[in-house]
């Protein structure tokens, strides 16, 4: 029987052990660290994508409303070369302010009148009111035929055709305990009668300003953007009525200032759903201009628009 050769059956030294363990345990850190920095980038650039979505969401679905603001069935007078093809029949003494805002957000978003809230500090909000029959409305189902509201809901078919109210506001949703962008609707609920519960639209919403194109020189082009307390201020001149044409057959006939306001700029500030994708808090210019410091580590972005309101702007076609 021959011997075993020593020579070629020694191990390793405890030297050499210990170096290859310290270099596989290098490249496990290295592995494990380059898959977390990946994770958390990957992270912080899903929420960004996610809250950029959301915002320019959030704006589009106010702005639709916005630019139906005053619309009417249609009728074609004297005036249509002027108008742009006839004139809108809203009635603001039978429907209401077409668009109504408050700065500082509703006393309540669902009462009837709507009132504003006395501290003007909070988000904005932001009621919209147009006409529309079943054909030119996004209608609940075919066998329904009734147009619907913000939320879904059908609304009631009023003296001419279907009234549409939709109320934009921020209030916190006591299910997460974060702001959000609530919408309350006339769906579901006779004429006159107090709206229901608004429900969520849109999450990771902070804060809302709107400010209003006004003008009271009936030029059919913005004098100066006000916002809502503004609006209700005597500082902010009433509409100058010897402008006006056609001149109405009742001199108490006159116009608000909310019947002069011909658009809209919609601000939006807008936040991550996630928190600690940021290693200290990110500062971020918010709806009025100054730079603000966020309380948590959540990304934060501003997004803002200006609408026209279609049925007041020159040659418009309703």
């Amino acid at each position: 029987m021959n011997g075993i050769n020593l020579r070629y059956s020694q191990g390793r030294s405890l030297v050499e052990l210990m170096i290859s363990m310290t270099i596989g345990l290098i490249i496990s850190l290295a592995v494990t660290s380059l898959f977390v920095n990946n994770s958390k980038t990957y992270k912080v650039f899903d929420d960004k994508s996610v809250m950029e979505e959301n915002g320019r969401m959030a704006l589009n679905m106010i702005a639709y409303h916005v630019r139906m603001a005053h619309t009417a069935p249609t009728k074609n007078t004297s005036n249509q070369a002027e108008s742009g093809g006839g004139v809108s029949t809203y009635d603001t003494a039978l429907f209401g302010d077409a668009i109504f805002g408050c700065s500082g957000g509703f006393l309540s978003p669902v009462a009837v009148p709507a009132a504003c809230n006395p501290a003007t500090t909070g988000p904005d909000s932001l009621l919209i009111r147009y006409v529309v029959d079943i054909d030119n409305a996004n209608a609940a189902a075919a066998s329904l035929a009734a147009p619907t509201d913000c939320l879904g809901q059908m609304v009631p078919s009023g003296p001419e055709n279907f009234t549409v109210e939709n109320r934009y506001y921020i209030a916190s949703n006591p299910a997460t305990n974060q702001r959000e962008l609530y919408c309350a609707g006339n769906g579901g609920v006779p004429l006159g009668a107090p709206l229901q519960a608004g429900r969520p639209i849109m999450e990771n919403v902070v804060d809302m300003k709107i400010i209003y194109g006004y003008d009271p020189n009936y030029t059919k082009s913005v004098n100066s953007f006000y916002s809502a307390v503004d609006l209700a201020s005597p500082t902010v001149p009433e509409p100058n009525e010897a402008l006006r044409y056609p001149l109405p057959l009742d001199p108490s006939d006159k116009d608000s200032k909310w019947s002069r306001v011909i658009s809209a700029k919609i601000c939006m500030v807008m936040r991550s759903g996630n928190d600690g994708l940021t290693p200290k808090p990110m500062t971020y210019t918010n709806c009025s201009g100054s730079v603000v410091t966020a309380t948590d580590k959540r990304l934060y972005s501003t997004f803002s628009t200006v609408v026209g309101i279609r049925g007041r702007l020159p040659g418009r076609t309703l």
